[in-house]
């Protein structure tokens, strides 16, 4: 540089300046930096997450003659075999429980009742005796059961008005009940509401079912199972 002429020569700062800006418009331009938003959550562990909901109780009448898993441990805790209907009609619900455990007697009565319209509606019980109580008054009216659980004999549904004058003259408006269904383990039957309101003074009142619907009760009468909830036995 020291040949060229004065107006040629540059002074030292334009040269640096005049190197800097050729180092900078050399460099490749970045490109825009786009906002992604927030990081995506880490997933809770498992076991921080909140627990599944518990699946509903059954619903009321889901269980074997609408037994309760606590009634059907009251009553398969008399060492029985415990009978209730299998076929209920519906609107019909337990509304009694009794279980009788004394020194030479044993037994259990289920009442059904079913609210109507009418003072207490209609209602019906299943009876077991560990005694038989011997053949039943007779009525004016009988049908044939042959209850499948109960094989091997013909029973029959009593119904009306009673044939001796003085159970006449107490029950006027009649009776229905079975006879008695011999088991291994006593004796079982249906009874109406005459019966069932000299026993539970807060259903008197109540009527009884019809003749068609005692008899297919009494037809369709089954084991309790010993687990309600698994009724396989």
């Amino acid at each position: 540089m020291a040949n060229l002429p004065n107006r040629f020569r540059l002074r030292p700062g334009v040269v640096v300046l005049l190197v800097a800006s050729l180092v900078v418009s050399c460099q490749p331009s970045r490109p825009p930096t786009v906002d992604s938003g927030p990081p995506p959550p880490e997933s809770a562990p498992l076991d921080s997450r909140p627990a599944e909901p518990s699946p509903p109780p059954p619903p009321e009448g889901a269980f074997l003659g609408q037994i309760s898993p606590t009634q059907a441990s009251q009553l398969n805790s008399l060492g029985i075999e415990v009978v209730v209907p299998g076929v209920i009609p519906p609107g019909f619900k337990v509304a009694e429980l009794r279980i009788t455990q004394a020194e030479g007697a044993l037994g259990y009565m289920i009442v059904y009742q079913h609210p109507g319209t009418k003072e207490q509606g209609q209602c019906f019980a299943v009876e077991f005796s560990r005694e038989s109580m011997g053949d039943p008054p007779a009525t004016a009216e009988k049908r044939s059961i042959k209850p499948p659980l109960f094989k091997g004999q013909t029973y029959g549904l009593h119904y009306g008005q009673f044939v001796e004058p003085a159970l006449q003259r107490q029950f006027p408006g009649g009776a229905l009940y079975s006879d008695w269904l011999q088991g291994s383990s006593g004796a079982y039957r249906l009874i109406g509401a005459v019966l069932i309101g000299q026993l539970f003074p807060a259903l008197q009142g109540c009527q009884d079912v019809t003749p068609e619907q005692a008899v297919e009760l009494v037809e369709n009468v089954t084991l309790l199972a010993t687990d309600p909830m698994n009724p396989g036995f």
